[in-house]
């Protein structure tokens, strides 16, 4: 029972890292996976792949086949289960992202519809802008401006559509602001 549970602490220790995590669900998606495409797979030196590949063969995760120069790699019955168990966890990981996606989504099309109605009340129709008018505007324009930096905080991405939309709006009603101010 000692053996079994060290076994399994083991185990754990191993999978929750990311490395490791990486090495496994590539060997599962590889044809003929071996040492040094896995290393390039997962971008980690040659000596942590080897030190990773070694506790999972001691594990009874993977079995080695020496083919010529090269030493394939296949997992065990029991490190397929590992594998497709972790690429679920990984599959309800990315649901969340997506949640958070929608979520940006979400709050950035309220931003620019709030955006919209800013434009159409300050800005729209008219040929020219009082001072007081521009410093109005600017204080309706900054709590998008923070919203703006909170959805990037809260987006995946750096590229994020959706916040390059409300990036671009805001910069527009500036824009637009300033040449009826100057004007």
């Amino acid at each position: 029972m000692k053996a079994e549970t060290d076994r399994s602490e083991t185990i754990k220790r191993l999978f929750l890292q990311d490395k490791p995590a990486e090495i496994l669900i590539s060997i599962a998606n590889m044809n003929l996976p071996y040492a040094s495409r896995i290393l390039k797979e997962v971008d980690t030196t040659f000596a942590h792949a080897v030190k990773i590949l070694s506790a999972m063969e001691e594990l009874g995760i993977i079995e080695t086949e020496k083919s010529g120069r090269i030493k394939n790699l296949k997992l065990t019955p029991h490190g397929e289960a590992l594998a497709e168990s972790l690429k679920n966890f990984l599959a309800v990981c990315e649901t969340d992202l997506d949640e958070k996606e929608e979520k940006t989504k979400n709050i950035a099309d309220r931003t620019l519809s709030k955006l919209d109605q800013i434009y159409s009340e300050e800005i729209e129709g008219k040929k020219r802008l009082k001072h007081k008018d521009g410093v109005r505007i600017s204080r309706r324009l900054a709590p998008y401006e923070r919203e703006l930096k909170r959805l990037a905080k809260l987006s995946k991405a750096e590229d994020d559509p959706s916040i390059i939309k409300v990036e671009k709006k805001i910069k527009w009603i500036k824009r637009e602001k300033e040449k009826l101010m100057s004007s």
